[in-house]
């Protein structure tokens, strides 16, 4: 008896020591965000090509999956790179003169604000995200309620309702805005009702016919299921129930339709590298292709729904470990020692499928950044639970 004591004892000290190598040995998604910071230390410099303004979603998609890996290890390096720009964008004066709200695009840096008014309580951070917010004031919507692209369009993209709502929904919390979250779930339904399909995906956008040249099907909906633009709604599922109250009136309606798109993942998960293709519903058809930041994006929504108890762990763990896996196969090294990304895509909505698998497979874009910390960061941080 005494024996089987002590060889218990043992391998609960054997287990203990491993799972402490793990989480002090650096992961993946660490090295990689150490990588990006080490090329990108002054994150002024994350913007879409030679627009000059970076107070839009390439910075704040970077900034949101530094704060999920600061949450995750507790390292104040990445929380140091989100407050280094939100301080070279709020003035003393809690004015943030970058920020122009004439796209949704724009609105996602104010996630950042919203964290650093919750970790400080300092007025001015919480003054710009006030300032952000009334952005939607006005903002135009489509006849169904819609919030459009872009100011001066009808066109819906599912890209957009995870920069806006993203925002939205953490600024209903902490600035204790509760009607904001009937706006959140009314911009969630509204895109599952205009783009969903038939297991549970989304198309790229959704217009009004004769607003759109890929919006001409019957349904005025774009052709094909893009990854990244679905993995933008994919994140945004992932984590609105931290914010969305328990008893709100569409919790329920909302995790369902949560469920059906990780049920369609699974689905269309490619079976031999367990990532996702370009254009996700057609993952077996020729000259498709495995896109990775779509794929980051995919796993992490898994997984944190396997952790909310929303899909079980017995089914999705495999399709999650395989997602890792293969996700693990897109970092590559440089002569210089820094992480690149391959096979990534950022784009906008296209008129068929020709157009979607032809794009140019991408190296390193920002998104594509974002979303690896985030898929794999999540798995790495479970595996010690596994």
């Amino acid at each position: 008896m005494k024996r089987i004591l002590l060889f218990f004892v043992a391998a609960v000290l054997c287990v203990g020591c491993m799972v402490a190598q793990q989480r002090e040995r650096p992961q993946l998604s660490e090295t990689t965000a150490r990588s990006f910071i080490d090329r990108f230390p002054d994150p002024s410099v994350i913007r879409w090509g030679r627009d000059r303004n970076h107070f839009t979603w390439q910075s704040g998609y970077v900034l949101f999956a530094m704060e999920r890996l600061w949450r995750l290890t507790n390292d104040g390096r990445y929380l140091d790179y989100v407050r280094r720009f939100v301080d070279q964008n709020v003035g003393e004066d809690g004015s943030v003169p970058n920020f122009n709200p004439g796209a949704l695009d724009n609105f996602l840096p104010g996630y950042a604000c919203l964290l650093l008014y919750e970790q400080t309580g300092d007025w001015r951070y919480g003054r710009a995200a006030e300032t952000i917010r009334h952005g939607f004031d006005d903002y135009p919507r489509t006849a169904e309620g819609m919030f459009v692209h872009n100011r001066g369009t009808a066109q819906v993209w599912v890209d957009g309702v995870f920069m806006g709502q993203m925002f939205l929904a953490r600024y209903a919390k902490t600035m204790q805005h509760a009607e904001d979250f009937n706006e959140v779930a009314r911009q969630i339904r509204g895109i599952f009702r205009l783009c969903g399909t038939d297991d549970g995906l989304l198309y790229h956008g959704w217009s009004p016919k004769g607003h759109a040249p890929w919006a001409s099907n019957a349904d005025s909906h774009s052709t094909d299921v893009w990854s990244e633009g679905l993995g933008w709604v994919a994140v945004l599922l992932a984590d609105v129930f931290d914010f969305l109250p328990a008893n709100h009136e569409s919790r329920a309606e909302l995790e369902r339709l949560t469920v059906s798109l990780c049920e369609g993942l699974a689905k269309h998960q490619d079976k031999r590298t367990g990532l996702w293709c370009q254009v996700v519903q057609r993952e077996n058809d020729e000259g498709n292709w495995n896109e990775t930041s779509g794929s980051g994006m995919f796993t992490y929504l898994l997984q944190r729904c396997v952790d909310r108890g929303l899909i079980t762990a017995e089914k999705y763990r495999p399709i999650i470990r395989k997602a890792y896996d293969g996700l693990r196969t897109k970092a590559v090294r440089n002569a210089d020692g820094n992480v690149n990304l391959i096979d990534c895509s950022s784009i906008g909505i296209q008129d068929n499928y020709r157009a979607y698998i032809t794009q140019t497979r991408e190296i390193s874009t920002y998104a594509a950044f974002a979303s690896f910390i985030l898929g794999t960061g999540i798995v790495e941080h479970s595996l010690v639970r596994w």
